[in-house]
């Protein structure tokens, strides 16, 4: 939400665009445009509805003028006022203050920017604990499309500054939106006392818009004339149309006027409605429901950091002006005590000088006291004021965390544990206003899921991995198909349907394919949104890094269950998206030891049956010698007997 000034380009503010007119991103809205998109409402009565802005105008403009002055005091110059500014110069000081508040508060934001908040679907019953990792994986999708970590670095500038922030979930037409409402565009039911405004009646937008993109959005303002044909009405400072001072409902100069978007509660629902000075242009019910009762609601969600008795909203610079008025006002004094030297006369006889002169003289660092004057030492004075300074500064200095946290890191060894310590103990103070904050961006995680249950019901993909090399998607509203029995008509010879005797077509049951149902729907799914964040430390991801590579070099399997548990209670960022990795990880592992082992016993068993098979030819060689050894022996054997049977009974010689 961007402040339109007078000579900014033409275009339509995202929160009051009418429903059905093109965005700026070139999506649609929600319902089709009408001049009253529900027949069933009457007209909106308008003088109610410009009651309840002058209303919420009237009875927040002082805190809102202190807002101002609490974003004057961030920003450091406005700090001097134009009195004190007139007497620095009359002493021949320049203008210097020393600004603590804008270091305290970038402090907090930069903490907040390395915090790392995870969101998490837990299931409300039984039958919904399989589908919270989807609630998980879709709210982080949302988010990323949405660029909610940056929205919500600038609603917290909002919150630590004026002390209040606002931002509206809606949805384009293909994707859940989430855009800040500044707090000057920011108007909400006065009446309301509680920090998160779950009790105000209504809440809405105030925008400054052209005439013409006016005329080209809503149809109805054709119908209205012209739209600057408006009595005049002054408004406070902040709802006036930057950069003029004048604050009025139009700007005829510009050709301008304030465009009023309120969402107000009425006959036990919620309802909106776009209006002007000349008229209403829009209305009816507010397009986002509940899925689970069917409820109309706001989407616009806002939070305050404190609220005091007259229901006025404030953040922490509120208390700091008052010890920076302090500081600035000591400082001043004090370079004037030290610049400054008080005379007095010790000779009443001496030639009779102008006393201005001497102050003159004594001033300069190469100045002439004149005789019978001498310059009077006023150490007191001086010591006293930066004493005064100093504790003002200490004081000062306590109402801001980071240097709570950076006093407390001095002289230790600053490991990681001890830089977590010190932080959390320096947050401590602001701890109720950060659980605020928090509590904000949880409902704002859960606005984003209604929004996606209510119109996330076509089958769509998402993506749940962060890294671009291996991207894993994810379908949602998946629809699941079955066989059915389905009727056909009997088709003759002819190719045509034989019909009976009505000239009906005879029908005969076939096999077909139809959806039994949807996987992974989000309407069905009822989940509570639970977010938890960890501070982003770069010394205590080393720590812990150092400790877990000690724990594998000492021979702990990484994969294994003692390892993954102590994974899992290490202080780390993004742990549910490091767990993931290493599961998958370990998955493949694992499929590789499997194909390895089962490469392994094939070879095993090809071994097997080589060495069986060796073993069955030594066996046959083996009986084969056997046998040859047999003959042989028996070879010999028949020879010796033969030999000695030619030895009993020699041949007989025959005759010459």
């Amino acid at each position: 939400m961007t402040e339109l000034a007078a000579d900014s380009p033409l275009h339509i503010p995202h929160a009051v665009v009418p429903h059905g007119q093109m965005r700026e991103d070139g999506g649609h809205s929600v319902t089709p445009v009408g001049q009253g998109a529900d027949d069933d409402l009457e007209p909106p009565n308008e003088e109610r509805l410009r009651k309840m802005f002058d209303e919420a105008r009237d009875l927040t403009d002082r805190a809102r003028m202190e807002q101002q002055k609490d974003q004057d005091y961030y920003d450091g110059p406005e700090q001097l006022n134009s009195e004190v500014r007139q007497i620095l110069r009359s002493r021949g000081q320049p203008p210097i203050f020393d600004n603590r508040i804008a270091p305290a508060i970038d402090g907090i934001l930069g903490l907040l920017e390395r915090s790392k908040v995870d969101p998490r679907g837990f299931p409300r019953t039984p039958k919904d604990q399989p589908a919270a990792d989807v609630c998980t994986k879709t709210l982080r999708y949302i988010a990323e499309r949405a660029t909610w970590q940056q929205i919500k670095l600038d609603c917290a500038e909002d919150y630590l500054k004026q002390g209040l922030t606002a931002a509206i979930v809606e949805y384009d037409g293909s994707n859940v939106t989430v855009e800040q409402i500044r707090w000057e565009t920011f108007f909400y039911d006065p009446r309301s006392r509680k920090n998160d405004f779950s009790d105000a009646k209504y809440k809405g937008i105030a925008k400054w818009m052209y005439t013409d993109e006016v005329k080209a959005a809503y149809p109805r303002a054709r119908e209205l004339g012209d739209l600057t044909s408006v009595p005049d009405c002054t408004f406070d400072a902040t709802w006036e149309d930057r950069p003029d001072d004048r604050i009025r409902w139009v700007d005829r100069q510009r050709n301008r006027i304030l465009v009023v978007e309120i969402y107000y509660q009425h006959g036990g629902e919620w309802l909106r409605c776009v209006y002007c000075g000349a008229g209403w242009l829009e209305y009816g019910r507010s397009p986002y429901v509940d899925v689970r009762t069917g409820q109309t609601r706001c989407p616009i969600e806002a939070q305050s950091f404190k609220v005091d008795r007259k229901n006025n909203r404030y953040g922490p610079i509120r208390n700091m002006r008052p010890m920076q008025d302090e500081v600035n006002a000591r400082r001043s004094r004090g370079l004037h005590l030290l610049n400054s030297r008080q005379v007095q006369m010790t000779d009443a006889s001496a030639p009779p000088v102008d006393s201005d002169e001497v102050r003159k003289e004594a001033a300069r660092a190469d100045g002439v006291i004149p005789m019978g004057w001498q310059t009077v030492q006023a150490t007191d004075m001086a010591t006293g004021n930066l004493n005064m300074l100093a504790e003002a500064k200490e004081s000062l200095q306590r109402m801001v965390p980071v240097a709570i946290a950076q006093d407390l890191r001095e002289g230790s060894a600053a490991s990681g544990r001890a830089r977590q310590v010190a932080q959390q103990a320096g947050l401590t103070q602001f701890g109720r206003g950060f659980g605020r904050l928090e509590d904000f961006e949880e409902r704002i995680y859960r606005a984003m899921w209604m929004t996606a249950q209510q119109f996330f019901t076509a089958p769509m993909y998402i993506r749940i991995t962060d890294n671009p090399r291996a991207p894993e998607f994810l379908m949602i509203n998946q629809p699941v198909m079955g066989p059915a029995i389905v009727p056909q008509p009997v088709m003759g010879p002819d190719g045509q349907p034989i019909t009976d005797e009505t000239g009906q077509p005879v029908m005969q049951s076939a096999i077909g394919e139809q959806q039994i149902g949807t996987e992974n729907e989000l309407a069905q799914m009822d989940m509570d949104i639970i977010i938890a964040s960890s501070p982003d430390t770069i010394a205590l991801e080393q720590e812990v890094f150092d400790s877990l590579m000690e724990l594998v070099r000492s021979g702990v399997d990484p994969f294994s269950p003692q390892f993954e548990l102590l994974l899992e209670l290490a202080p780390l960022p993004d742990k549910t998206g490091l767990m993931e990795r290493i599961g998958a990880l370990k998955q493949q592992l694992q499929q590789q030891q499997a194909q390895q082992a089962e490469e392994a016993a094939r070879q095993a068993q090809i071994a097997q049956e080589v060495q069986l098979a060796g073993a069955t030819a030594d066996i046959e060689n083996k009986r084969a010698d056997t046998a040859l050894t047999q003959a042989k022996t028996m070879s010999e054997q028949v020879d010796a007997g033969r030999a000695a049977l030619e030895a009993l009974y020699p041949r007989s010689q025959p005759s010459a």
